[in-house]
This record gives C-alpha cells, sequence and structure tokens, in this order.
C-alpha cells in the first residue's frame, strides 16, 4: 500500500506497458528460434540453442535498460528502485525473472559528516 501512495496508477501502468511492449517486440522471435534450435539440436549438438540463448540475453538486457531509464525519469525521485531479478519459481524447481521494486534509503543530507 505504501507503494500506491508514491507512484500515480497511471504511471505505474505506462512503466508497466512499457515492459510488456518490449516483452511483445522480443518473445515471438524467441520462441521462433526457440523452436528452431529444438528441431536442430541433435543435428547441431546442441549449438543451435545459442541464438536463443544470445536473443534471451539481450532481452533481459533491455528490459534492464528500460528499467534503469525508468528509475531515472520517475522512480528515484519518489524514493523507489526498480530492477530485474532472478528467483526459483514457487510451483517447480524453474527459474523465472520477476521486477523488484525496493524503497532507496533516505539519506540524512542535514547531519555534518
Amino acid at each position: 500500500s505504501a507503494l500506491l501512495l508514491q507512484v500515480a496508477p497511471e504511471e505505474f501502468k505506462t512503466s508497466i506497458s512499457r515492459v510488456n511492449a518490449c516483452l511483445r517486440k522480443n518473445l515471438p522471435v524467441n520462441v521462433k528460434w526457440l523452436l528452431c534450435g529444438c528441431l536442430c539440436c541433435c543435428c547441431t549438438l546442441g549449438c543451435s540453442l545459442w541464438p536463443v540463448v544470445c536473443l534471451n540475453k539481450r532481452t533481459r538486457r533491455s528490459i534492464q535498460k528500460l528499467l534503469e531509464w525508468e528509475n531515472n525519469r520517475l522512480y528515484h525521485k519518489l524514493g523507489l528502485h526498480w530492477k530485474l531479478s532472478k528467483r526459483k519459481c514457487e510451483t517447480s524447481n524453474m527459474m523465472e525473472y520477476v521486477i523488484l521494486i525496493e524503497f532507496l534509503p533516505k539519506y540524512p543530507i542535514f547531519r555534518p559528516d
């Protein structure tokens, strides 16, 4: 609830829409390469999956840059920090990426060194 007090619903929706647009742009290409890589995996001894690994890394970097831009544009001014984090799924042993929203520590600027 503290997050809702600091971020306008429109701003939150805009930020999430930007992340989703980035994923919408990148994921269909990644899925096509994954299917192609899986079909050719036996013939290439697994090397056909490298493009998928590189594309996933590029997608992750794009999301991280977008979150960095959002942080600099708005969220750091509100004392928040958005970041992409990897964690284990609750229902399986797979890993997933989630967006964490952290509170930045408030520094006492009027206290002498």
